[in-house]
């Protein structure tokens, strides 16, 4: 069952809104909070992706929503010839120091994608999905993603696990970083799951938020078929098991362009 929101702003309400992903995450404090991630587990995943798919080497990967290019690096360090792409300016600045013949980075959005580029294999990673206010623009985002693939390109989404997230949700907790207190409130409103950051920093308040749409797999199902891919296949954990709607963290889809 689909617990995406089914309301749809108007051009004008979505020109008027401030972005919170444009905002926050090139805002310092967002790499201070976010800074603990654990990078082994994502080689780890990203690993498992290649034994199991067995890309040719030299392959062409775009990594989209590549943040500070950490995941792009890694598999450039494989032998792959990778461009990340992300929003941030700030990110984008501190990624291009790593930047060589077969590994470079640029800003963009990808609601406006257009690359004379093609690729073989496009990944999104960590749930970088989803930040927008309408279906509408999910679709548009993967016909983007599709028109820089080659000829039955694959595509990997991975998103969190909706479901679990919504009935596990922590609703407060204040978690400290580097002496700053950041306050953290959860809910789920109109098919979002929305979270609150509030702390204060050398006397001054801050407030960012973070809001993903809660897409299911019956969502991404219609996603990719309004976008021309065909379902692969999907997973519920870097381990690449089987997806369980009530257990499983992650899901993990992959695509293919037709």
């Amino acid at each position: 069952m689909s617990i995406r929101n089914q309301s749809v702003p108007s051009r004008f309400q979505m020109e008027k809104k401030t972005e919170w992903f444009a905002d926050w995450f090139d805002s310092p404090y967002y790499h201070i909070l976010y800074g603990h991630r654990d990078y082994k587990e994502a080689e780890f995943f990203l690993r498992n992706l290649i034994n199991f798919y067995q890309p040719i080497p030299h392959a062409k990967i775009i990594d989209l929503a590549c943040g500070k290019g950490r995941h792009s690096i890694f598999l450039n360090s494989l032998g792959f010839d990778v461009t990340g792409v992300d929003l941030s300016s700030q990110s984008i600045q501190s990624a291009k120091q790593f930047e060589n013949e077969t590994l470079s980075f640029e800003v963009g959005d990808l609601r406006y994608l257009s690359l004379t580029e093609k690729f073989q294999y496009a990944l999104n990673l960590f749930t970088s999905f989803g930040y927008f206010e309408d279906f509408e623009t999910d679709v548009q985002v993967l016909k983007n993603i599709h028109s820089i693939l080659e000829d039955k390109g694959i595509f990997l989404i991975d998103f969190f696990n909706a479901h679990k997230v919504i009935h596990h949700l922590v609703r407060t907790e204040t978690v400290e970083k580097q002496g700053i207190l950041f306050e953290i409130s959860r809910e789920v409103v109109n098919g979002k799951i929305r979270k609150t950051i509030v702390f204060e920093h050398e006397g001054k308040r801050h407030q960012y938020l973070e809001s993903v749409q809660a897409l299911s797999l019956t969502d991404f199902e219609e996603l990719f078929a309004k976008s021309g891919f065909k379902m692969l296949n999907y997973f519920g954990n870097y381990k690449l098991e089987p997806y369980h709607q009530e257990q499983s963290d992650r899901l993990i889809l992959i695509g293919q362009k037709i």
